[in-house]
């Protein structure tokens, strides 16, 4: 019975967990408006007033991990502030995949976006994959970005890259149980947050499961989670990005122990941008849990200068 009970718990956290991001995907917390560019439709949210940010989310996000992270890293009263414009990128939900769509494209069909939305300039924030596509942007239009924040990103190696397979990537994406629960088991808690979930405070836990949230409902995000590995990830590790293209100031943050990119490999990326520094944090693991107040401050402080 107990064993039962304990199922039945697993299944209704789930259950749970799926109506609020259903629910938020179906009543937006801000607004949420579709662009048709050259390149396929693009779903994008956008509120605040002030300095234009653009917000590209990481693997398995869309327009509502772009949104989350700019309600924790700017400034608490962000709307009299920031201009926020966040995406879906390419795969994402309301932002269909076009059939061979390359990095340069996702790059393109966001200067789209600006030039509709008539923005001249713009802050861009990388997180994660969504690091590839700002780089790639600030590369091919350089006098579309201003300035940029790279969270966790996703560079170049000098070792392998501790990435799972595509088939594995593929599999996944259309297992949106097993993918919510992976999201629980200890060890991959610890590569996302720094530590595993039994010392992890409550305000550090809050602040993962929203995160996490982003990735769900799984469906609107499938086609996006494949791309992301089999195409955007391979740009970046076969460094394909025209860095000597970027001429944008950039903050490189990054946790000890990173997932993806190693201090040795950041530092060697940021040493080949004309204008870089580097913020490394001793916890946080791969989405910088714990920190909130530490990146508030140094990302408003460094889109301030």
């Amino acid at each position: 019975m107990r064993c039962d009970d304990h199922r039945m718990g697993w299944w209704k956290r789930y259950h749970d967990d799926m109506v609020v991001a259903e629910r938020r995907l179906a009543n937006p917390p801000v607004p949420v408006a579709d662009f048709r560019s050259t390149h396929g439709m693009l779903r994008y949210a956008r509120f605040g007033t002030g300095r234009a940010v653009l917000v590209l989310h990481g693997s398995g996000g869309g327009w509502d991990q772009g949104i989350d992270w700019a309600q924790r890293r700017l400034a608490q009263n962000h709307t009299d502030r920031y201009d926020v414009i966040s995406p879906s990128r390419f795969g994402y939900p309301g932002s269909p995949l076009p059939d061979g769509a390359s990095v340069s494209d996702q790059a393109a069909a966001l200067v789209e976006l600006l030039d509709h939305l008539g923005v001249d300039q713009v802050d861009v924030v990388g997180l994660s994959a969504g690091t590839v596509i700002a780089l790639q942007l600030a590369a091919d239009h350089p006098g579309r970005v201003r300035r940029l924040v790279l969270e966790s990103p996703l560079l170049p190696l000098a070792g392998r890259a501790p990435l799972p397979p595509v088939p594995a990537v593929r599999v996944l994406a259309r297992a949106q149980f097993l993918l919510w629960l992976t999201t629980k088991i200890p060890a991959v808690v610890k590569l996302a947050a720094g530590a595993p979930p039994a010392q992890l405070a409550k305000d550090d836990l809050d602040e993962l499961n929203a995160i996490n949230g982003t990735m769900f409902p799984l469906a609107p995000r499938r086609a996006g989670t494949v791309h992301d590995r089999a195409t955007v990830a391979e740009h970046a590790l076969a460094d394909r990005i025209p860095v000597s293209g970027i001429a944008a100031p950039a903050l490189i943050i990054n946790a000890a122990h990173a997932l993806l990119a190693p201090h040795d490999d950041v530092e060697r990326f940021s040493a080949r941008l004309p204008d870089a520094r580097t913020l490394e944090l001793d916890h946080g693991g791969h989405v910088l849990i714990g920190n909130v107040e530490t990146l508030r401050r140094a990302v408003t402080e460094f889109l301030g200068e």
